[in-house]
């Protein structure tokens, strides 16, 4: 690709997590400890930019806040992660979208609680052309007629597009032709497979199926079973890395941002979507989405030996354990 502005833009909503740390849910009316609690920027496609940017590519974010505390912290979060942000709308009066994360360690449960803010989405007529067409690869998630066009827009200067494809959502999925990059979750596999009656166990052909309506590269994430994905006429799969996990919040979001790093960088898709697990797999020895998220020095070091060096990360570590800071 010709040289761009931006590596990676994504199309997408801040959240601010509140991520907590319990031994296990409390009984209707009664109190539990917090063990560990802290405040971190969220969102699927804004971690994944987060991801991107802790890698060294040029990384922006399009999307909107509220301009209460959460949507400042959540700015303030993705400039402290050198994310551009210059095209982000804060809107006054409104709400940002707000999530609480909670992992019991009794039950080695998660849970989530989240609402939305209550702010204007970007509308199609309001789309910056040249912003679009200034990015290697547009990252998304939910696929708005805005986004749509926005896909277009990259497309027309030869960019591509990647989708975090989380959940089924078959009305928005029908853009599975503006797609060049689809990684998809358990959850969507798993529904995908149910909605058009496929054996769960053809991970081959149930992906080389949904590669046929559209993406060049598919591939699903499968939590502690690794990945598997389908390209070109070729099939993959790649076993999760033996960590000590902490926390899996955003582990799918960084391995997105990750990927598309490693794809811009000229890896072939099987090596990319090795090194994305493995920025994962770091990911999740840190607690919330981003904390853990390895610069390209550290993850080099771990892939070589399998040692993780944490002096840097830990310093991220202290940074969100503040508390709330602008």
């Amino acid at each position: 690709m010709s040289e761009k502005k931006y590596d990676l833009i994504g199309f997408g909503d801040p959240f601010l997590d509140l991520v907590l740390k319990i031994d296990k849910l409390p009984e209707t009316n009664t109190n539990c400890r917090i063990n560990k609690y802290g405040f971190q920027g969220g969102g699927n496609v804004p971690t994944a930019c987060v991801a991107s940017a802790r890698l060294g590519a040029k990384t922006a974010l399009i999307g909107c806040v509220g301009d209460d505390l959460f949507g400042k912290v959540g700015l303030s979060d993705l400039q402290y992660n050198n994310v551009d942000t210059s095209k982000m709308s804060m809107q006054k009066g409104k709400k940002s979208n707000f999530s609480i994360c909670v992992t019991e360690t009794a039950v080695n449960g998660k849970e989530f609680i989240s609402t939305p803010g209550d702010f204007e989405e970007i509308k199609a007529g309001e789309l910056d052309e040249e912003f679009f067409k200034s990015t290697r690869i547009m990252h998304v998630a939910l696929i708005t007629d805005a986004v749509a066009k926005a896909c277009d827009m990259v497309h027309s200067a030869g960019g591509k597009i990647s989708v975090d494809a989380n959940y089924y959502r078959p009305y928005t999925y029908d853009y599975y032709d503006k797609i060049d990059i689809f990684i998809g979750s358990e959850m969507y596999y798993n529904a995908f497979c149910e909605d058009k009656k496929l054996n769960p166990a053809d991970f081959k052909e149930n992906m080389n199926l949904l590669k046929s309506f559209g993406p060049e590269i598919v591939i699903f994430t499968f939590g502690e079973d690794g990945c598997r994905g389908v390209y070109e006429d070729k099939y993959f799969e790649i076993p999760a890395f033996c960590v000590d996990a902490v926390d899996t919040t955003g582990a799918g979001d960084v391995f997105h941002g990750a990927f598309d790093v490693f794809y811009l960088k000229g890896f072939d898709v099987e090596r990319a979507a090795l090194y994305a697990s493995g920025v994962s797999a770091i990911k999740c020895t840190r607690p919330g989405g981003r904390s853990g998220i390895p610069t390209l020095k550290v993850l080099e070091k771990f892939m070589d030996s399998g040692i993780i060096d944490y002096s840097e990360i830990d310093e991220r570590v202290a940074h969100y354990d503040k508390g709330i800071t602008i």
